[in-house]
Order: structure tokens, then sequence, then C-alpha cells
């Protein structure tokens, strides 16, 4: 009998070689049902080449192919040379759509026609990263698959190719891969920062600047940060929703990471996006390694806890390209600690340029993240 999904990692310089890689994993798949395949940078050009080939040698199976600055799985990270990774899975009903369109706003609003036409399922969005904006996530939100939407931006000119049941491939502004049947996943995320001030209340924005944090101009809190910071670090704004009620096992609130755009000292504000809202909560944040595996320790607990002695069949980890060695300045620090709980459990994922996740039950654009999808056997 076949297992329920099997990965692979191999150093590859073009499609053939993957191409047997994803064969070889379905050949050890009990009825494979869909599978997922990340490419590292330099093969962007060969996107299209690589798609047909796992037509031809893996027919029959949907594949999601999306090109990362690295790749990963539950055997390491590659950072630094051609390579692909990947895992077929078996179980469920796959379905993949392409989304055209060259602006964010025609993406989101092609993703969410997507959505609207189907039944509720798990919906893995994988979307290419040149002119990406936070604002295409909008139309997706309140719907019934918002909590279960997760994904990440691919790198390279083309980034995503979608490799459908029938052989034939497709690219787009995004591609999305609907699973039924497979239950819902386990999403977690994991901020590779510190915090390095309370969580205030916005209380005043104008458009995309927020201007008053707990009724004191923005700026000010930021400078008075800024004061005690050595080095100069890269300064973030740390966003927590509304309700302060709910925490993660590393003792924080859900938050998602967006960079300072820049300051307008004559109204005392800071640019950071079009989301902000007033009632927000914010923080300042910087990078920190430290951090980061602490947090993802305690996330990576926290779900092998939830997943109440369910059996684990497959994750997907999808991972900033700003961590990594990067951070850490050694490559595998995060796969490690996937590993040391989720043990030889088939992985596979990329460093990707930016992270797509649930914040407060809609999906997010999420920076210098980790995103864990998990997902279990069905009871």
């Amino acid at each position: 009998m076949g297992a329920s999904a099997h990965s692979f990692s191999v150093d590859a310089h073009g499609p053939a070689r993957i191409g047997r890689a994803v064969a070889d994993a379905a050949a050890r798949v009990q009825r494979p049902a869909g599978a997922f395949v990340f490419v590292s940078a330099g093969l962007d050009p060969q996107l299209e080449d690589i798609a047909k080939r796992i037509a031809s040698e893996a027919p029959g199976i949907p594949t999601a192919l999306v090109c990362g600055a690295g790749v990963l799985s539950e055997r390491g990270e590659i950072e630094d040379r051609s390579a692909a990774t990947g895992l077929v899975f078996s179980g469920g009903q796959v379905e993949l759509v392409v989304v055209d369109g060259d602006q964010p706003a025609d993406v989101g609003d092609g993703l969410a026609r997507a959505l609207s036409d189907r039944s509720s399922r798990t919906v893995a969005v994988f979307c290419r990263g040149d002119g990406f904006a936070p604002e295409l996530l909008d139309p997706l939100a309140g719907g019934r698959h918002s909590g279960r939407i997760f994904g990440a931006g691919a790198v390279g000119e083309t980034g995503v190719y979608a490799v459908h049941a029938d052989g034939s491939v497709a690219t787009g502004g995004a591609i999305a891969m609907f699973a039924g049947g497979l239950g819902a996943p386990q999403i977690r995320t994991s901020p590779a920062a510190r915090i390095i001030s309370p969580l205030h209340t916005i209380s005043e924005v104008r458009g995309p600047m927020v201007v008053e944090l707990d009724g004191r101009p923005a700026l000010e809190r930021l400078a008075a940060v800024g004061e005690h910071l050595a080095d100069q670090p890269l300064v973030l704004a740390a966003l927590a929703a509304e309700d302060g009620a709910t925490q993660t096992a590393a003792g924080r609130p859900p938050l998602v990471l967006r960079g300072l755009r820049g300051v307008d000292p004559a109204h005392q504000s800071i640019a950071i996006s079009s989301e902000v809202r007033v009632g927000m909560r914010m923080a300042f944040a910087i990078r920190d390694p430290r951090a980061a595996r602490t947090d993802l320790e305690a996330v990576v607990r926290e779900l092998d806890r939830d997943i109440a002695g369910a059996a684990p069949r497959f994750a997907l980890y999808l991972n900033c390209a700003g961590r990594g060695s990067q951070l850490y300045g050694n490559p595998d620090v995060d796969t490690k600690i996937l590993k040391s709980r989720l043990g030889n459990l088939p992985i596979a994922g990329m460093n990707s340029a930016f992270e797509i996740a649930p914040l407060a039950g809609d999906p997010m654009m999420h920076l210098y993240t980790g995103v864990v999808a998990l997902f279990v056997a069905l009871s």
C-alpha cells in the first residue's frame, strides 16, 4: 500500500530530473490527487518546459509549480544552487485555477470570482511577486474560504505555472489550488521579529498614514523607540487585530509585519499601508534571529498540541526569503525546528517574496514570516 504523501528534494539544472522526481514520488503514493513543486530562482526561465515535463512524466496529477528564492523540504533548505523540492499527496479532489492579470486589483478580483464559484475548500494561492500589493487580498475577506487560504509570492519573471490533470499547462498573475476532501489545514505564522515597544491602539489614521498611537503622535512614538536602538536596524510595524483576546503559544497576538514606507514630519505621522484602521493595534519591531527561532519553536509546539493526536499527513512551509541563512547566518534552522516536532513528515516549500495566511479570519500578506500549513488525516 502506498503512502498518503511523499516528498522529494533534488539538485536540478533542467526539466528532466524534476519530471522524474515528481513521477518517482507519485509512484510511492496511493492514488495521487495533487502535487506541489517548488524550484529555485535560477530555473524560472525554464518553468514552462518543467511544467510540460511534469505533465508528461506524472500524467493526470494537478500540480502547482512555483519558483522561490530557494527551496526546502524536511531534509533541509537549499538556497545557493539550482534545485527542486515538492510533494505528491493522495485524497480529496484537486482543481487548479489560473488567474490572469498584471495589476494586483485584477488578480484579486479574479481570485475572488474563482472562490465564489466553488464550494468551501482549502485554497493554496501562489502569486507572481512583481507588483503585488496587500490590497490584492481585500476581495477575499469575509468569504467562506477566508480562514483556509494560505500561500506565497513567487520570484522570477514568470514565477507560477499550473499543470492541469488533462496535461495542459498555463501561467498567469496567480494560480490557486482548490483541494476538497482533505480537511482544513492547521495554519500557523511565525514572524522573524522582536517587538521593541508596547502594542499601542491606532487612534487616528489618514489613508495609509498612522497619525496617532494611543492619542500621541506616531512619529513621536517611533522617535522614542529609536533612541534605544544601536546600529540603526530596520524598524518594522507589527500590526495586530483590534480584539486582544487571542494569544499564541509564544505569548503574543497574531501579527503581520509591514515596512515603514516613510514619515511626514509636518503631521507627525508614519506611512504604513492602506490596511491600517483606527482600533487596530501596532507596535514597532526589528528583525531578530533569536526571537524568530524562539517564536517558531513555540508555534510548532502549539501546532503539535492542537492536532490533538490526529495523524499528520504532510505540511507546506513557506518561508520568507529574508529568513533562512540571511537571518540566522546558517541554513536549516527553521526546517530543523519543524523536524524536531514533526519528525520525518513529508514537507515541501520555498523561500518566498511574501507569504499569505489568515489574520483574524481573513487572508493577509505577511513579510519576514514563516507559514506552516499542516494537513492531518481525517477521522
